[in-house]
């Protein structure tokens, strides 16, 4: 049974080892990740290039989707352009298969993966910045990774020797099936592919069962868009269904043309020397391309028909638009999905002070429905915060937590307002406070809707409204309660001016300038 333990082990190494370059490269590559989406994809060509090179250089076609999923919902990325870096990430997964297949199987991989362990690990204990101490996890990963496919090659040869899974009275579907369970349990087509890689080197499995092993796999990368989507936007899901539209078109085309593929890439692949993980890798490459250039008339019909559908969660009044977990394994993308969505929620509160100082059940129902969505806020900076963030990010979500707070207390103040004015409507003489106070409320809405700061140009209004309302008072037009609600519905007035700028100057720091200090709340 040592065979088995072996790789076991193997698989373990080359899952951490992809993960430690994963995440070392996502976070050293920052704000670089956001530029190659936002500028790079203005084409169909270079929306497929763009997917490619990010998998490349992230090594990972699912991060790729997520962060896909993460910029078109912050706008960043039009949904018609990221279809096409989707596509992209599939074709760069291909890269895993010809490191695995001409590294892994043809050196002595201690030689050269033990330095890099030791360089990765020394960057990521020493280095002064964040973005090196991650390229130092990646290097890491990548030391990892490659001892993980020596450790898996060790076991699968073991194995072969012991034992034949080969394609006699193998349904093809059932090796399909394999392989889409090995991804889904794994979640990472990578991984997938270096057991069958190593399966096929060690004689474990011949040719055909391992290229019906890797269609599966390929099929299997969309467990992860799907499980993306389960409470995600509008445009996550739409994506996600395009995801698994193309690896399924994809896979049908290949396995109803196996056997003369095989043959055809055995003959091409053994012409240019290529041992069979390479010839297996050349046909992995092979088959995505087709499913591009099968997509490539396809695509512009399957994005009209997608972007008239999933429209009901985009209509939900206490639905977040630019949130959702996908963007919060997004930091950078993170910060400007953050700074969409809290600039819709702030724009609805001109209006909420629409009708003040009458009390109105509809109101109560906006309030409701505004907390639903602070809540929704609070969630996603608690976790985008448990991402691993370097110094700027974790300033950025720090202003996201105030303006949250912000908006609380305008909430507050709303709900006290609008108690308030029950209590003074059924008082004999609320209709000389509420006229008072109704001309204050119409300026404040004027102001919020022109923008700036307003607590300067209302100062002396302010003054003049309490000024008035204490004449009445004093004229004896006002009872001493029905005066004490007005004054107390004024002081609310001027928190809920006071709250709304704070939030305003934050959101600017979040939008413009990472050291921008706004008054804290």
């Amino acid at each position: 049974m040592g065979y088995i333990s072996s790789s076991l082990g193997g698989l373990g190494l080359f899952l951490l080892g992809m993960w430690l370059i994963t995440e070392g490269l996502r976070v050293a590559a920052g704000p670089s990740l956001e530029r190659l989406l936002s500028s790079w994809t203005s084409s169909r060509w270079r929306g497929l290039v763009s997917g490619t090179l990010l998998t490349v250089m992230v090594q990972s076609s699912s991060a790729v989707t997520v962060a896909a999923l993460g910029f078109v919902n912050t706008g960043l990325l039009r949904f018609e352009r990221a279809v096409w870096v989707i596509f992209g990430s599939n074709l760069g997964t291909t890269l895993t298969a010809w490191l695995v297949a001409m590294i892994g199987f043809s050196f002595k991989i201690d030689l050269f993966a033990l330095p890099i362990i030791g360089v990765g690990a020394l960057l990521r204990v020493f280095a002064p910045f964040d973005r090196y101490r991650s390229l130092g996890m990646a290097l890491a990963g990548f030391g990892l990774l490659f001892m993980g496919i020596q450790v898996l090659s060790s076991g699968f040869g073991q194995m072969g020797e012991r034992l034949s899974l080969g394609m006699a009275g193998q349904p093809l579907v059932l090796m399909v099936g394999i392989g889409v369970l090995l991804t889904t349990l794994m979640q990472s087509s990578s991984a997938a592919l270096a057991v069958v890689l190593t399966a096929l080197a060690g004689g474990v499995i011949d040719f055909g069962g391992a290229a019906a092993l890797v269609i599966g796999a390929n099929v299997g990368t969309t467990s992860t868009a799907l499980l993306s989507t389960l409470g995600a936007t509008v445009q996550a899901r739409r994506l996600a269904v395009a995801h698994v539209l193309f690896n399924l078109l994809t896979a049908l085309v290949a396995l109803a043309l196996l056997g003369p593929g095989v043959d055809l890439v055995v003959a091409v692949a053994s012409g240019w020397g290529l041992a069979p993980p390479g010839q297996l890798a050349l046909f992995h490459t092979a088959f995505n391309a087709l499913g591009i250039v099968l997509m490539w008339p396809l695509e512009p019909v399957l994005t009209r028909f997608l972007l008239t559908r999933f429209k009901e969660r985009q209509r939900a009044t206490a639905q977040l638009q630019f949130l959702d977990r996908n963007v919060a394994d997004l930091p950078d993308a993170a910060r400007t999905a953050l700074a969409r969505e809290i600039e819709r929620i702030l724009a609805r509160y001109p209006d909420a002070l629409g009708g003040l100082p009458r009390p109105h059940d509809e109101r109560l129902k906006g309030i409701a429905e505004r907390r639903q969505l602070l809540a929704g806020l609070g969630d996603f900076l608690a976790m985008a915060g448990r991402q691993q963030l370097t110094e700027e990010q974790v300033n950025g979500f720090r202003i996201g937590w105030r303006i949250q707070l912000n908006l609380s207390n305008m909430e507050d103040a709303l709900a006290g307002m609008n108690e308030h004015g029950r209590q003074m409507i059924r008082q004999p003489d609320h209709e000389v406070a509420m006229a008072v106070l109704a001309a204050w409320f119409e300026q404040m809405h004027q102001q919020l809707r022109r923008g700036g700061d307003p607590t300067e140009p209302l100062r002396f209004a302010y003054e003049q409204v309490k000024d008035a309302l204490m004449q009445r008072a004093m004229d004896g037009a006002l009872t001493r309660y029905t005066l004490d609600l007005a004054l107390q519905d004024l002081s609310l007035s001027r928190r809920f001016l006071e709250q709304w700028w704070r939030a305003t100057v934050h959101l600017r720091a979040l939008l413009d300038d990472p050291e921008q200090q706004a008054p804290l709340p």
